[in-house]
């Protein structure tokens, strides 16, 4: 490393920094977009990238109660519970469907403009390949984000 007079850095220096470098996503060969048991996926994407989307989702999952609560003071005061539990179970419900089948309809790679198709049912080859809604987020982490706000809704 450089000595505290300043010396520039070589390209020892620089060969011998700790850190993953940044890919670019080559893996078409596999529809799930790799082997995660053989090969670190993650150097496709940025991990600021990666954690603002789970902290994101993290949020949207934080208002799925809030709007139970909404719904409970807009109705009498012995149906408050019920409502809080509605809106829990309701995201119990649709988070099943959307990891089966709603996922797939709505995001699949080689969907129609309007409905997808049943490639991705039941999260098959949803990995670490570049979802639709960006390339620099996997397939996976962006149906975690997209189920949040189906089970909001």
């Amino acid at each position: 490393m450089p000595d505290t007079q300043g010396s520039p850095l070589t390209q020892a220096d620089l060969t011998n920094l700790n850190y993953v470098p940044l890919y670019q996503f080559n893996n078409t060969d596999n529809a799930a977009g790799g082997d995660s048991l053989n090969y670190d996926l993650n150097v496709f994407y940025t991990t600021g990238d990666l954690a603002w989307v789970i902290t994101a989702s993290a949020l949207v999952l934080l208002m799925i109660p809030g709007v139970g609560f909404f719904y409970s003071g807009l109705a009498r005061r012995k149906s408050a519970l019920s409502l809080i539990w509605l809106s829990l179970m309701s995201t119990a419900v649709v988070s099943f469907q959307w990891f089966f089948w709603g996922y797939s309809l709505a995001f699949s790679h080689g969907a129609g403009k309007f409905l997808g198709n049943l490639d991705n049912i039941g999260f098959r080859n949803v990995l670490a390949h570049p979802s639709v809604g960006s390339p620099k987020i996997p397939d996976l982490l962006f149906a975690i984000y997209q189920c949040m706000f189906a089970a909001i809704t």
